[in-house]
């Protein structure tokens, strides 16, 4: 609901590549070394089609729930395998905009869930080119469902409609 009420607006002005990790087949790094020697990843699967957008798309959109102070497993092993950006940095577009949203079933009262899971994604984006520029969350959705959260979903609404306007590229 959180990524929806992202996108929705984007829509409206940029062209918008939604992958679903959760459907790709990505397999873990396996600490080859052949990204650095060769300047790509050479396994061969799901992820070829995912390195261009996480290369060049102006917008970088990361969707979670946080599991255990961290991202999912599906989206870990795509994290992973971007080595070949930090070890071959100009091989992706920079000033780029990073965004990462959060859900979390328990309460974050501390911020340790949503707090560790952005940091380790702070890494992630700003090694492919596009910083961490907003982060939302809602959380202790296990009582409170994210479509109640209207202050976050809206939150998230009006930062897309800043970065939907026009001369903001594609996401």
């Amino acid at each position: 609901m959180l990524l929806e009420a992202f996108l929705s607006p984007l829509r409206t002005a940029h062209s918008v590549k939604r992958v679903d990790v959760c459907y790709q087949h990505v397999r873990p790094c396996w600490s080859c070394y052949a990204c650095q020697n060769n300047s790509v990843c050479v396994a061969d699967d799901d992820m070829q089609q995912l390195y261009p957008h996480l290369a060049e798309d102006d917008i970088v959109v990361i969707a979670s729930p946080v599991y255990f102070y961290g991202v999912t497993a599906q989206l870990k092993a795509v994290i992973d395998r971007c080595q070949h950006f930090w070890t071959n940095p100009n091989q992706r577009k920079t000033a780029r905009v990073g965004v990462l949203l959060l859900t979390a079933g328990a309460p974050d009262g501390q911020g340790t869930g949503v707090g560790t899971t952005a940091a380790a994604v702070r890494i992630f984006l700003t090694c492919i080119g596009a910083p961490l520029t907003y982060v939302f969350a809602a959380t202790h959705t296990d009582a409170v469902p994210v479509h109640e959260q209207h202050e976050v979903l809206e939150a998230v609404a009006a930062t897309a409609r800043l970065l939907a306007s026009p001369g903001k590229g594609s996401c």
